[in-house]
Order: C-alpha cells, then structure tokens, then sequence
C-alpha cells in the first residue's frame, strides 16, 4: 500500500490540472471505488467544475473543486494517479477518468481497494478534518508517541506503529524503517519503550518521515541508498550497517524486517 511520500508523489501528478476546467468524466462500470458513492450523481456534480486544490494527509488525498465540492481520494493497496494526454483512452484498470484542455487525470486501481468520496460544502468534509495529527505537523508531539505506547502497551511497537490513529501515513516499510534506526526489536512490547529509547523512536519516527517526503514525495523513486529500505524486499539480504544477515518474519501479520545485531530481542 503506498505510504506517506508515495502518497503525495502520486497527488502531485494532477497538480497540472490545478486551474483547468473537467469537461468530461469516465468511470469504470464496475470498479468497487465507488462502493460509497452514486456514480451518475457524481459525474454530474463534477462535469464543469474546475479543480481548484490537491492535497495529502497521511495515506489520504483531498481534491477540491469549484462549486464548493471536494472529492476524497485513497489509493488502496494498488492505486496510483497519473497524467495523461488530452486524447488519452482508458484502459482496463481506470477506475476514474478526468478529461481537461490538454491534460486527462487518471486514478488506475487494478485490485480496486482505493476509494472516491464526495462532498458538497463551504469547508472540507469532516472525514477530513477530524483526521488525527499527521506526523508533518508541528502539532504532532512527543505525546501522541507516549500516549500510545502507554496506552497499547502490550501490542508490539512494530503493528502500533502502523496504527493509523497515531501515526498518519505509516506504512510496512516505513514502520521497519523506523525500528531499524531506533535500535528497536519490532516485537517488542510498546509500554516497554520508555525514558531514552522513546525519545530516540520518536526522534526517528520524524527523520524518517520527513526524509521520505525530502526524496520519494518529490522523485517518486527510492529513499537514500543507506536506508534499511533497499535490502528490505526479499530474504537473503544483508544489513546496511552491520553488514550482517537479516530477518523477514511475520509480526502482527505483516511481513516484517530487521537485524539482529542492532535490534535484539528483549524479555518482556
């Protein structure tokens, strides 16, 4: 599923068609991404209006068009955006089709996990709104990171850190990313991170979050070649610092990596 950078990568493609006019609307017949929605309502809403805005938070994306309507946009496990020519056809797997003057915006979903809301109002929806605190944000503290390892203290710190209530936009990768540079076992109980070893998680939690928007929410392509990210994919490989052999094992029922060297095991 893709995470916080590759999610705002992925809305930076419509960013040309920002100030341009939709003059015609194609949907799949039968794409589960409007499982929520009535598909002829919501070509005749927006056929006409112009897209006004594109933003993220987290694994989210908000569009807003004129008229005062805003359409939600999450990729799922397969989804991405792109940009097309004018006189683009669509192709099996798009779910929805935006024909501009000289642009076509383009979500293609083949699993179609993603999913299209729609609202019509002065301000943002509320399902916007009320998200919880991303973790770009000066808002985001070190007391989101302390009240959720105290409060799922028996959870292990690699699926609370995929939890979505706290840490916006995290992901498989990003989770591993983050434990491999705290020191931490991915297993290891969330209340049983304390005093230093918080403060150096939530220190990494940020590097890594900020580091990935610096190069994959730009590029689109990879982070640093030092990051754990690049020997993370398949068995076999071996740690960047340690140069040691690493693990890939189910935690929390996702497929999860580090190195025994820097993250040992702790008793709980």
């Amino acid at each position: 599923m893709p995470e916080l950078a590759e999610v705002a990568f992925a809305c930076s493609q419509w960013n040309d068609g920002v100030g341009k006019k939709i003059k015609e609307i194609i949907t799949h017949p039968t794409s589960r991404v409007y499982r929520d929605l009535d598909r002829s309502q919501f070509c005749k809403r927006l056929t006409g209006t112009f897209l006004s805005s594109a933003q993220t938070h987290g694994k989210q994306m908000l569009f807003g068009f004129s008229r005062n309507h805003w359409m939600g946009l999450h990729l799922g496990m397969t989804g991405n955006l792109f940009l097309e020519p004018e006189n683009y056809q669509s192709r099996k797997y798009d779910a929805l089709v935006l024909r501009q003057n000289q642009h076509t915006l383009v979500f293609r979903d083949p699993r179609q996990f993603g999913r299209l809301r729609l609202h019509q109002g002065h301000t943002p929806p509320d399902w916007w709104t009320d998200l919880p605190t991303g973790m770009l944000s000066r808002a985001f503290t070190k007391d989101i990171l302390h009240s959720a390892l105290n409060r799922h203290s028996r959870r292990p710190v690699k699926a609370l850190l995929l939890d979505q209530r706290y840490f916006q936009g995290m992901g498989n990768w990003m989770a591993d990313e983050v434990l491999w540079r705290s020191g931490i076992h991915p297993g290891q109980k969330s209340g049983k991170i304390q005093g230093t070893q918080e403060k150096i998680l939530f220190k990494q939690i940020l590097f890594v979050a900020r580091g990935a928007m610096k190069s994959v929410g730009v590029h689109g392509g990879d982070p640093p070649k030092s990051w754990l990210f690049h020997s993370r994919w398949k068995d076999g490989l071996l740690c960047p610092k340690t140069n040691s052999p690493l693990i890939r094992e189910p935690i929390g029922g996702r497929t999860t990596c580090w190195c025994p060297l820097l993250q040992p095991k702790t008793r709980d």
